[in-house]
């Protein structure tokens, strides 16, 4: 899944990268950001808006944050209340739009 430019620069400002990373760092950063928009997407909604000033774009800035400190484990059990609402928002929305009800 290809990272936005404006994502990605969401990221770098989030963990306050204010020099030009090297091409290693600048993969990483993509790689981890990449998994966190197909994780918010598998788990929260598979039209999730990973973009800034976004629900979902700060949940993929403390994705990408716990990945680079190492301790991505962490975040499914700190966010499961977020998760678990995003999925049940996209759930009823799924369901009201087969019912025909408007939105």
């Amino acid at each position: 899944m290809p990272v936005t430019d404006e994502i990605y620069q969401m990221i770098l400002n989030n963990l306050h990268i204010t020099y030009t990373p090297d091409e290693s760092t600048v993969q990483r950063l993509k790689n981890e950001t990449a998994s966190g928009i197909a994780y918010i997407r598998k788990y929260c909604s598979q039209d999730a808006d990973c973009s800034p000033g976004t629900e979902y774009g700060q949940m993929l800035c403390d994705y990408v944050m716990r990945a680079e400190s190492g301790a991505l484990e962490t975040f499914a059990g700190d966010f499961a209340s977020d998760i678990t609402a995003g999925r049940i928002k996209t759930d009823v929305d799924e369901y009201a739009e087969a019912m025909g009800y408007d939105a």
